[in-house]
């Protein structure tokens, strides 16, 4: 598959999620707001791009921040764009595009790129941080909140016991891969964080449905050749259940990094 195809997947999978992404989108709410915590101070910004705003769990908090700026938000989905413009309407300087970094036609540069749990959707990563810079002013910020490895470890051991033989397309980006991608694009780290995040479910089978209705499970970080059949995820839930105990539940982890940059 190339990469022009697996947005399109990626895309189409999101927009199929959108009516249910909104409220099971709990780790990536957390993270749109630690995102914005990061931009609190910086109102003087008049010109904003969001890449992958799907609902608009972080695009609402921009509008909050930046009331007198002009904010354009991308995401692939139709459906999530659909979604944040009704979710967000009245807001009068918000303009939502379905669009992704290739196709988007900006009337000029931006002082300030933003996302969260998005970036690491999209590769490779070097190319996709080389876009964005050449996006951005002379001194423009870009400040962003992506997955990196490390996250649903506990998924991926699971699936590697029950269904060697299946590993997914891909993996997540590491800390290392993302840095090496802004250095390539002549972007200087200003700040860098990384947090691990503990998520409870009522068993694997209510995480697996989770994932489902945010989109995930059709993307490269779940997806491989070879399909995962109903025997492989009933024995995988069954794994996971036995060995990921929390309380009456079973934990996920997420591991997030948090990045502002500036143009060199």
């Amino acid at each position: 598959m190339t990469i022009k195809d697996e947005h399109k997947t990626i895309a189409a999978r999101f927009s199929a999620a959108a009516s249910t992404y909104h409220t099971s989108a709990t780790v990536q709410r957390a993270v749109a707001k630690r995102l914005s915590a990061m931009l609190a101070g910086d109102e003087t910004f008049d010109r904003i791009l969001e890449i992958g705003c799907g609902t608009g769990l972080l695009t609402a908090r921009l509008c909050r921040l930046f009331p007198r700026a002009r904010i354009d938000a991308l995401d692939m989905a139709g459906g999530m764009v659909t979604l944040c413009r009704a979710r967000l309407t009245g807001a009068a300087g918000l303009h939502c595009h379905v669009a992704d970094l290739n196709t988007f036609r900006r009337g000029a540069s931006y002082p300030l790129i933003v996302s969260s749990s998005a970036l690491h959707w999209m590769y490779p990563m070097a190319g996709v941080m080389e876009t964005l810079a050449g996006m951005l002013t002379g001194q423009g910020r870009l400040v962003f909140a992506l997955m990196v490895r490390g996250t649903l470890a506990e998924l991926q051991a699971a699936r590697q016991r029950v269904a060697p033989h299946k590993p997914p397309a891909r993996q997540l980006p590491t800390m290392q891969t993302v840095r090496a991608a802004l250095a390539h694009a002549g972007l200087h780290i200003e700040t860098e964080q990384e947090e691990s995040r503990r998520q409870v479910y009522a068993s694997a089978g209510d995480l697996l449905r989770r994932l489902h209705d945010q989109g995930l499970t059709g993307g490269p970080f779940a997806r491989s050749g070879r399909l995962l059949n109903r025997a492989d995820l009933r024995r995988l839930a069954l794994d996971y259940d036995r060995r990921y105990r929390e309380g009456d539940g079973v934990y996920a982890s997420y591991q997030v990094a948090y990045f502002r940059a500036r143009k060199a």
